[in-house]
């Protein structure tokens, strides 16, 4: 649905699967289950399957910001203003220059990530902000508000917006973070998050926390098995020495009286 797209590539959504949540038989299971909503279709290439969105829900294309400024506001039309929220790193300061610039950025109207937007200027700050509002109503969506990078050149590139997101995660840092912990590059949402904790837990990610803590726990046991055989057999061969040094020692000591 974001951009107004209405179908993605299996290849695309397969990308996304564990950031969104989605069971490994997503494909058998919910589409199958749901067939009034989704069905698995042959796109530009044939050899490859689409993911086709059969019902468009208007209720649903509804993104996290604009529910936000609804909450408690009837008054709340498309196309109103709507700010990003935005967190800097400490010590970092805007020139007045560019705080001015990013201030009149923040007072464009704000076009839904759910409209079709590809008809503005796409050199324009309008059709810029659109752009920014689809990567963060993407970024919200996934479970623990965070995908890797190429993930989202991926999805830009089949949606048509080129290098616009690249764009935007250097643009705005206020909004956008990447991550290059283990050598992967991760774009995270900055308001989602205080210090390195997630601020509002989805539960599959009390359960995936869950698992991690079985697997060190069980990773510590068994190296400590491992110590504790070790250990032993060195205090057996240990013993087995001292075993046989007495016994011949007995040897020599029966040699000598006899």
């Amino acid at each position: 649905m974001l951009a107004g797209a209405r179908r993605l590539p299996l290849r695309i959504v397969d990308c996304f699967r564990f950031d969104l949540g989605l069971p490994d038989n997503y494909i058998t299971g919910i589409c199958c289950d749901f067939p009034e909503y989704f069905q698995i279709s042959s796109g530009n290439d044939p050899e490859l399957l689409d993911l086709e969105l059969v019902s468009w829900r208007e209720n649903l294309a509804c993104s996290v910001l604009e529910k936000r400024a609804m909450n408690g506001n009837s008054d709340i039309r498309k196309g109103m203003r709507i700010a990003f929220p935005m967190f800097f790193s400490r010590g970092f300061d805007l020139q007045r220059k560019v705080k001015d610039w990013l201030d009149d950025w923040q007072n464009l109207p704000y076009i839904s990530p759910y409209e079709n937007g590809f008809h503005l200027n796409p050199n324009s700050d309008q059709a810029e902000k659109w752009a920014v509002a689809v990567l963060h109503e993407l970024l919200s969506l996934m479970v623990s508000k965070k995908t890797e990078r190429d993930n989202i050149f991926c999805l830009g590139e089949y949606l048509g917006f080129g290098s616009r997101f690249k764009k935007a995660l250097v643009r705005y840092s206020g909004i956008f973070y990447v991550s290059n912990k283990i050598r992967t590059q991760t774009v995270v949402l900055r308001e989602a998050y205080r210090k390195d904790f997630l601020l509002e837990n989805h539960p599959l990610m009390g359960m995936r926390h869950r698992y991690i803590h079985l697997m060190n726990k069980s990773e510590k046991t068994r190296y400590q098995n491992a110590d504790f055989l070790n250990k032993s057999k060195q205090d057996c061969k240990g013993d087995c020495k001292l075993e046989n040094q007495a016994v011949s020692c007995g040897r020599r000591v029966s040699g000598i009286t006899g």
